[in-house]
């Protein structure tokens, strides 16, 4: 097949081939494609996993749940780089004037991928480490592509943008929620399936969701929705990652049913808000692991991606849940989940969080770098000396392990 020198020109300009040689260059012109759109046509991130897309000409705006999250315009740094560097629900590209675009195949790109350096791909400065001494470098340099907006996170799947927007609001429609809800059969299984669980049992059994959600609450109701929905939000494609992406998620649930154990019993908290806490507390993994999905030195090496995850994790998390509009608690939970000599003034669902993370080391999880239980200032503020949190915790060890039964199903 003939190779288009228009082809080559541009190939050898982008960020993500700087190393290749001259074969692998014209292997992927042969099978790259130049393809137009017109303004106001939109490309969908979801439909383009076999192909890397560039633009060319024109510009387009990355727009998810119907908000302008990034402009691209040719000719910038930002067009060296792929316009999708995640594939998550919901993200397109809108184009804002007619646009050109190129298109490499992701099965001939992925076959060199490993054999060169990016300085730059996916919009991180990223080199390939042989030796732990250079590990800090990658970290700081994926630090300073999140911090600078390099990275696009994923976005709320609408079913979750529209429950989470609802229970916010003060006119919150128990009514309307359920109608919601009642579109995704799953959700609404999972939501009944929990009212009538151990956790929330009442005298009788509920069947509709609206019963449902008025018995477990409406941030109770966010909350199951949010752990669906994180659950298919990604599909990771390495083994590995398969593997880390099903530890976070029971991990969430469990700290998420720990810290509902927990709030239940303490003055001053909301169980159905500290379910929540729990769950989203270590939400930054996901788009760490999407970014990983897509480099070998991270999805191939395990050391290294858990070196990335716990120096990165609650700062993302952070960043994503605001981007999210999660309300200010959240956010902080998410970016102090882990900060166990943290002070603030009065005990909040951060504490919690932190005393479900380490009743989760008790029963069997994974050991956590954490003081002792009673060393922990969130131990001392939360008055846990006084009632026997591990005690507590026994009482309700049917709930949890029904609630993580269930939603991790």
């Amino acid at each position: 097949m003939k190779v288009s020198p228009d082809v080559m020109e541009v190939l050898l300009k982008l960020r993500d081939l700087d190393d290749l040689g001259d074969v692998a260059l014209l292997d992927l012109a042969r099978d790259a494609r130049l393809e137009k759109l017109k303004k106001g046509k939109t490309l969908q991130a979801g439909k383009c996993l076999d192909r890397h897309v560039y633009l060319i000409e024109g510009e387009v705006e990355l727009v998810a749940d119907g908000r302008t999250m990034q402009t691209v315009k040719a000719g910038t740094e930002r067009a060296l780089l792929p316009v999708f560097r995640i594939h998550t629900r919901g993200l397109e590209a809108r184009c804002v004037e007619a646009a050109r675009l190129l298109t490499l195949d992701e099965a001939t790109f992925g076959r060199y991928a490993s054999t060169i350096r990016p300085e730059q791909s996916d919009g991180i400065d990223v080199e390939e480490y042989s030796s732990t001494d250079q590990q800090p470098d990658l970290v700081e340099e994926i630090r300073q592509a999140f911090h600078h907006q390099e990275v696009d996170l994923p976005s709320m799947p609408e079913v979750a943008l529209k429950i989470s927007g609802a229970v916010q609001s003060q006119d919150a429609d128990f009514r309307q929620i359920a109608t919601t809800v009642q579109a995704d059969p799953v959700i609404a299984a999972r939501i009944v399936q929990v009212a009538n669980s151990a956790m929330y049992a009442g005298v009788s059994q509920v069947e509709s969701v609206q019963n449902a959600i008025t018995r477990i609450g409406l941030q109770a109701t966010r909350a199951i929705v949010m752990s669906v929905v994180l659950k298919n939000l990604y599909a990771p494609k390495s083994k590995l990652l398969h593997k880390r992406m099903n530890r976070y998620y029971r991990h969430s649930i469990r700290v998420g049913a720990i810290s509902h154990a927990l709030a239940a019993r303490l003055p001053g908290f909301d169980a159905e808000r500290a379910f929540l806490a729990g769950l989203m507390h270590d939400i930054g993994v996901l788009p760490l692991l999407i970014l990983a999905d897509r480099r070998n030195e991270l999805n191939q090496d395990a050391e290294l991606l858990e070196q990335v995850i716990n120096e990165l994790g609650n700062t993302v998390g952070a960043m994503l849940l605001e981007q999210w509009e999660f309300e200010p608690e959240f956010v902080t939970v998410a970016r102090e989940a882990e900060d166990w000599t943290r002070e603030v003034d009065a005990a909040d669902y951060c504490d919690i969080v932190q005393v479900a993370q380490l009743h989760c080391v008790m029963l069997g999880g994974k050991q956590i770098d954490a003081p002792p239980l009673s060393e922990l200032p969130a131990f001392r503020r939360l008055h846990l000396a006084e009632i026997d949190p591990i005690k507590l915790i026994e009482e309700a060890r049917q709930e949890i392990s029904e609630i993580v039964s269930l939603l991790a199903a």
